[in-house]
C-alpha cells in the first residue's frame, strides 16, 4: 500500500492532498492490522475487533474530505476523469479545462507584472 505513495512523488505539487489521503489508508489499514493481532494475541473476542474496526470507519467518516478526495468527472465540465487524474491529480480537471485554467492562471500573472501607466 505504501508503495502506491511512492508514485505521488513523481507528480510533485501537483498530488500534494491525495498522497495524504494514501497515507491515511495506509495508516487505517495498519491500525486494523495491529488490533487483530492484539485481540488474537490476548485470546480476546472478535467483538474487540470490530470495535476497532468501527473506530476507523467512523474516523473515516469524520474526515472524508480528507480521506477520500477522489472524483471521478471533471467538476466544469463533468467529462469524465481517467485513472491518472482520479488517482494522482489534485485539481480533479480534465486536460482540456487543465489547460484552459493554466492559461488563465498565465494571463493572470502577465496581468499583475505589467504596470499600468
Amino acid at each position: 500500500m505504501l508503495a502506491l505513495n511512492l508514485f505521488f512523488r513523481k507528480f510533485g505539487s501537483a498530488a500534494t492532498h491525495k498522497r495524504m489521503s494514501s497515507l491515511y489508508h495506509a495508516m487505517a489499514v495498519f491500525l486494523i492490522i495491529s488490533v487483530a493481532g492484539f485481540v488474537v494475541a490476548k485470546g480476546l473476542t472478535d467483538i474487540y475487533l470490530y470495535g476497532g474496526l468501527a473506530i476507523v470507519v467512523a474516523l473515516f467518516i469524520i474526515f472524508r474530505k480528507r480521506v477520500f478526495p477522489y472524483r471521478l468527472s471533471c467538476p466544469r465540465c463533468h467529462a469524465r476523469l481517467n485513472i491518472k487524474t482520479i488517482y494522482f491529480m489534485d485539481d480533479n480537471l480534465c486536460a482540456a479545462c487543465r489547460a484552459e485554467a493554466q492559461v488563465d492562471a498565465t494571463d493572470e500573472n502577465v496581468a499583475e507584472k505589467s504596470p499600468d501607466t
